[in-house]
Formats: C-alpha cells, structure tokens, sequence
C-alpha cells in the first residue's frame, strides 16, 4: 500500500495560529496503538470512529481516506478532560480539540528565522518511535 507518512524535516502541515482552536482528527493507519503526544498544547478527545471492517479486520480506506464502518463514539471514562498524550487505536480516527496559546513569558520570543513561527513537535511517545523520528513538526504562527 502507499505509505502516507510524512518525515520531520518534510514541509510542515501543522501551522496554527497563536491563540486559535483547532479541531483534528488523525487516523491510525497502522496496526498498533500509538500515544500521541503534543507539545505546547493540551487536547481533548471529542470521539473515535472506526473504519476497519468488523467482519474482515480491513481497514476501509481510499488514497488515505477512511471510510467509516461505525458510528462515532465519546471518549474512555479514563480520557475524560485535557491531555497532554491521547491514545489511538489502530483503524480509527481520533478527533481532538485544542487551543494553541503561547506561553507568556517576561522577554520576546522572536519567531524562527526557518519557519516564521514557534517551533514545537507532536510525536509517537513509543520510545523506538521517537528515536526514529516518528514525530512531526508543530509551528505556532503569530
């Protein structure tokens, strides 16, 4: 199949705005469960849906589009509330919210001369994945 993945150091995808709320959703692709974990920012699990096939175990996708096999369904009692690494499970799509406020701080913080803006990462909190740059950059636009 193709692979969908994207390395660090290409193009970054992920550019909010400082002060903005964004609503994501992130689909597993994989087989295994992954701790996604978000620098900078809390987020908040709105719901997880499933596009894997109950009956085959496939997961139902089209040039990287899930095509969802069940209804949408609210987070864990355990995942309730804001956090700083969310769990997704293979063959789902997890929506989270988040609000990307910078830190305040008593000096300024010049935006990156590379990217224009704060630059942070999300990442696979699964050691080997991270040391493998499993991560993706994250840059908070003033």
């Amino acid at each position: 199949g193709t692979n969908y993945a994207r390395a660090y150091d290409d193009v970054a995808t992920e550019t909010p705005v400082a002060g903005t709320t964004e609503v994501w959703q992130i689909a597993n692709l994989t087989m295994d469960t992954h701790p996604i974990h978000f620098h900078l920012v809390n987020a908040q699990i709105l719901a997880r849906q499933s596009f894997t096939d109950a009956t085959t175990g496939n997961m139902q996708y089209t040039n990287g589009v899930p095509t969802y096999t069940g209804p949408a369904r609210g987070p864990d009692a355990t995942e309730l509330g804001w956090k700083e690494t969310i769990r997704m499970h293979p063959g789902e799509v997890t929506t989270v919210i988040m609000k990307f406020k910078l830190p305040k701080v008593p000096f300024n913080v010049p935006a990156s001369p590379r990217t224009g803006g704060h630059e942070y990462v999300w990442h696979c909190h699964i050691l080997d994945h991270e040391e493998h740059d499993m991560m993706r950059p994250l840059i908070v636009m003033p």
